[in-house]
Protein backbone atom coordinates (compact mmCIF):
# COMPACT_ATOMS: atom_id res chain seq x y z
CA UNK A 1 0.00 0.00 0.00
CA UNK A 2 3.04 2.23 0.30
CA UNK A 3 3.15 2.84 -3.53
CA UNK A 4 -0.07 3.99 -3.38
CA UNK A 5 0.51 6.95 -0.84
CA UNK A 6 4.17 7.32 -2.79
CA UNK A 7 2.27 7.19 -6.49
CA UNK A 8 -0.09 10.18 -5.22
CA UNK A 9 2.47 11.73 -3.63
CA UNK A 10 4.83 12.01 -6.91
CA UNK A 11 1.22 13.00 -8.97
CA UNK A 12 0.77 15.84 -6.32
CA UNK A 13 4.11 16.84 -7.16
CA UNK A 14 3.76 17.32 -10.67
CA UNK A 15 0.49 18.42 -10.58
CA UNK A 16 -0.81 20.19 -7.54
CA UNK A 17 -4.30 20.62 -8.90
CA UNK A 18 -4.05 16.67 -8.59
CA UNK A 19 -4.73 17.26 -5.11
CA UNK A 20 -7.97 19.61 -5.40
CA UNK A 21 -8.89 16.84 -7.54
CA UNK A 22 -8.21 14.19 -5.26
CA UNK A 23 -9.99 15.61 -2.05
CA UNK A 24 -12.88 16.43 -3.95
CA UNK A 25 -13.10 12.73 -4.83
CA UNK A 26 -12.40 11.51 -1.35
CA UNK A 27 -15.24 14.40 0.00
CA UNK A 28 -17.76 12.09 -1.76
CA UNK A 29 -17.67 9.15 0.40
CA UNK A 30 -18.39 11.40 3.79
CA UNK A 31 -17.69 8.36 6.33
CA UNK A 32 -13.88 7.38 4.25
CA UNK A 33 -12.75 10.68 4.40
CA UNK A 34 -14.08 11.36 7.96
CA UNK A 35 -11.72 7.71 8.95
CA UNK A 36 -8.55 9.37 7.01
CA UNK A 37 -9.31 13.33 8.66
CA UNK A 38 -9.69 11.47 12.06
CA UNK A 39 -6.75 9.34 11.62
CA UNK A 40 -4.33 12.38 10.79
CA UNK A 41 -5.71 13.96 14.16
CA UNK A 42 -4.97 11.70 16.04
CA UNK A 43 -1.27 11.11 14.26
CA UNK A 44 -0.91 14.88 14.97
CA UNK A 45 -0.78 15.51 11.72
CA UNK A 46 -3.43 18.43 11.88
CA UNK A 47 -5.06 20.10 14.91
CA UNK A 48 -8.56 20.01 16.39
CA UNK A 49 -9.48 23.35 14.97
CA UNK A 50 -8.38 22.12 10.77
CA UNK A 51 -9.94 18.38 11.18
CA UNK A 52 -13.38 20.06 11.95
CA UNK A 53 -12.60 22.36 9.27
CA UNK A 54 -12.09 19.85 6.65
CA UNK A 55 -15.29 17.88 7.48
CA UNK A 56 -17.24 21.22 7.96
CA UNK A 57 -18.24 21.02 11.27
CA UNK A 58 -17.66 22.74 14.11
CA UNK A 59 -15.13 21.67 16.99
CA UNK A 60 -17.83 20.87 19.31
CA UNK A 61 -18.94 18.55 17.13
CA UNK A 62 -16.12 17.20 15.93
CA UNK A 63 -15.21 16.53 19.94
CA UNK A 64 -18.48 14.89 20.69
CA UNK A 65 -17.67 12.84 17.04
CA UNK A 66 -14.27 12.14 18.76
CA UNK A 67 -15.65 10.98 22.28
CA UNK A 68 -18.14 8.90 20.63
CA UNK A 69 -15.35 6.76 18.79
CA UNK A 70 -13.42 6.66 22.28
CA UNK A 71 -10.76 8.92 20.64
CA UNK A 72 -9.09 11.20 23.07
CA UNK A 73 -8.38 14.56 22.61
CA UNK A 74 -5.27 16.20 22.36
CA UNK A 75 -4.43 19.60 23.86
CA UNK A 76 -5.39 22.64 21.88
CA UNK A 77 -2.22 23.25 19.30
CA UNK A 78 -1.20 27.12 18.85
CA UNK A 79 -3.66 27.32 15.84
CA UNK A 80 -6.61 26.13 17.87
CA UNK A 81 -5.67 28.70 20.42
CA UNK A 82 -5.74 31.52 18.04
CA UNK A 83 -9.06 29.83 16.24
CA UNK A 84 -10.71 30.27 20.12
CA UNK A 85 -9.36 33.99 20.61
CA UNK A 86 -10.34 34.80 17.24
CA UNK A 87 -14.25 33.15 17.69
CA UNK A 88 -14.66 35.39 20.89
CA UNK A 89 -13.53 38.45 19.65
CA UNK A 90 -16.20 37.80 17.02
CA UNK A 91 -18.47 37.98 19.38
Amino acid sequence: MVWVVKGIENVVKANPKKLEDLLRSLKKDKELFEEIVISAYVEGLISLSKASELLEITRDELIDLLKKKGIPIRALSKEDVIAEVEAIKWF
